[in-house]
């Protein structure tokens, strides 16, 4: 009955706070007009609902993303028909988004009591870049939180459970296609305990005295022994699930284009020319980057860890209380400088630290929890390693994605808070050294404290952040006209942003495009794909410049592609004398000067 009451008042205090913190996000959805990402997300999966074949006429990297979204974004057609404030009702969807993660990973943390509620808050109050859309970084880090969170946090797992695992595993690699190489070293993980139990259970006595070596019937007993999360079963019904994904994909690609498309598009679509760095080059600058945003953290956390090794192999009663204060304190103050006094990003920086606290939580903790550390923590500080190869944003993204080590982090600290709390019997035991026993605990007491502020500390940051960093716009008292129609309908902005918003609208509206138009953006506008029908007649909504060398390469190979609208924002008519200008103009396109660009016209 007991029990019962703590998980219902625990659940209390979780939906409370989520349904709060839910309530103050929405309202931050009406602000902020993000000019590039945000509306490059969307952009992308409306010209695959126009029509547009994956992999064929889109050639952007990322783009695989866009097959979670896409349903998305039928069902929102489908009761909205245009795209008419489609900005603020995708970010509305991403907060559901946010909310369905969070609670998943609060119900499958049971085991965890009151703990679990510290990760799942927490992955709700961050969002990279403060951008709140369904993007390839913010599915993949809830994907992957997803699978680390149902393996680490569950002691047995059904078939149907595992299935979905590995549906959650095929979103994230569609996110990140680098997750693959994490789902493969699971998978080498898992035969490997397997071949070890099998070997084990194999080098029993038979009835006739001699040892069955190699027999197969020790492989269910081992299978039955080994961890949920590490049984072949378990992957192999991870792959069915992942499998189920994989199908969705190839009938969606291979329903518009063919493969002698795809295999013609694909060296251009791998054609990165913004992350073309080589292996080692990616490696170092992780690791260099780590140490230059937080060098004190580093070598503090190692010589940290070294000593409480030592001090514990030399045989010597050590509490990690001391260990874990001066970390969670330097901890703290990075939080602080990234959360409240960073300029740029800091809701990504601030995600870091609590990695630090972490991992030597787990390090001095006396009982150590190997389904968090290493079903959980390291996968997670391994996918910021993924990550930063994935992308050419360096810190950015790789700090971002810290939120699942980080989570898994809070986990660990909870542990040792509750450990530390309960570690001190109120007898003394025979031989024990009194004055020792008062002083750890007072320093476990002490911890305990410190622990709990660090903790409200990363709190406070990310809603601080969530709440008041804008990404692409200017601050947030700054943000005052909201737009009427169009995309961005609802959505506040400054006075400067909104004229330009309104021009570009105006302009769109003079040049009367239809469904028979084809339209190519110059330069950062991918809002205008989305204001009208016109067909996408750009190798990617993203940022394109007339210096990119892809542009002509793409109406080679896609002729059909061939656009009649250009709308060069921002540019004026020295664009006509560049070699992008004269191409084509002497293709017949004839030039025009509207409010918010040049315009190069063939109807």
């Amino acid at each position: 009955m007991g029990h019962n009451i703590h998980i219902k008042k625990e659940t209390a205090i979780y939906a409370v706070c989520l349904a709060v913190l839910f309530c103050l996000f929405a309202w931050r959805q009406f602000f902020g007009f993000n000019k590039n990402d945000e509306i490059f997300y969307i952009s992308t999966v409306y010209r695959f609902f126009q029509g547009d074949a994956m992999l064929v006429d889109e050639w952007n990297n990322v783009q695989l993303f866009a097959l979670i979204t896409y349903p998305i974004y039928w069902l929102i057609r489908l009761v909205h028909n245009s795209n008419e404030g489609i900005i603020l009702i995708f970010r509305m969807a991403y907060l559901v988004f946010q909310v369905l993660v969070s609670v998943w990973c609060f119900r499958r943390l049971k085991r965890f009591g009151w703990i679990r509620i510290l990760p799942a808050l927490f992955y709700f109050v961050t969002t990279p870049y403060n951008i709140n859309s369904m993007s390839y970084n913010t599915l993949a880090f809830g994907f992957v939180l997803l699978v680390l969170v149902t393996l680490a946090g569950s002691e047995n797992l059904s078939v149907p459970m595992c299935i979905l695992c590995g549906m959650f595993t095929a979103g994230a690699v569609l996110a990140n296609p680098y997750v693959v190489i994490l789902f493969l070293l699971y998978g080498v993980i898992c035969v490997g305990a397997c071949v070890r139990g099998v070997c084990k259970n194999s080098d029993v006595k038979g009835s006739s005295g001699e040892k069955e070596s190699g027999r197969c019937s020790g492989f269910r007993n081992s299978q039955d022994q080994l961890p949920a999360a590490l049984q072949f079963r378990t992957y192999f019904f991870m792959g069915v699930g992942a499998f189920l994904i994989l199908l969705v994909f190839v009938w969606f690609v291979f329903s518009r284009g063919t493969l002698d498309e795809i295999l013609e598009c694909f060296e251009y679509i791998v054609m990165d020319t913004e992350r073309q760095k080589s292996f080692w080059e990616k490696l170092a600058k992780y690791f260099i980057r780590i140490h230059r945003y937080y060098t004190g953290l580093v070598y503090l956390t190692a010589i940290l860890s070294v000593v409480y090794l030592i001090a514990r192999k030399a045989g010597k009663q050590v509490s990690g209380a001391l260990y874990m204060i001066a970390e969670a304190v330097a901890a703290g103050g990075y939080i602080i400088y990234y959360g409240f006094c960073w300029e740029m990003v800091g809701i990504n920086y601030m995600l870091v630290p609590l990695t630090f606290v972490g991992l030597l939580a787990y390090v001095t903790s006396e009982k150590k929890d190997r389904y968090v550390f290493y079903g959980w923590f390291l996968p997670g500080v391994f996918y910021t390693l993924l990550a930063h190869f994935a992308t050419n944003t360096g810190i950015l993204t790789m700090s971002a994605s810290c939120m699942i080590p980080s989570a898994a982090s809070l986990v660990l600290i909870g542990q040792h808070m509750q450990a530390a709390k309960e570690s001190w019997p109120a007898k003394q035991p025979n031989g024990y050294d009194t004055a020792l026993m008062q002083e750890s605990h007072k320093y476990s007491a002490v911890c305990g404290t410190v622990l709990a502020v660090l903790i409200a500390v990363q709190f406070a940051g990310g809603i601080w952040q969530r709440v008041t960093y804008v990404w692409g716009d200017e601050k947030l008292p700054k943000l005052t006209v909201a737009a009427e129609e169009g995309p961005l309908k609802g959505i506040h902005t400054s006075e400067e942003n909104s004229l330009l918003y309104e021009d570009v609208m105006q302009d769109m509206e003079d040049l009367q495009l239809t469904r028979e138009d084809k339209l190519f953006v110059v330069g950062i506008a991918p809002w205008m794909y989305l204001n009208t029908e016109a067909e996408c007649a750009a190798y990617s909504t993203w940022e394109t410049l007339e210096t990119d060398p892809l542009i002509f390469t793409y109406y080679e190979v896609r002729s059909e592609k061939q656009p009649t609208v250009i709308y060069c924002y921002d540019y004026d008519k020295s664009i006509l004398d560049t070699e992008f200008g004269t191409a084509f103009l002497n293709k017949g396109y004839e030039p025009m000067m509207m409010r918010r660009g040049l315009v190069l016209l063939r109807r």
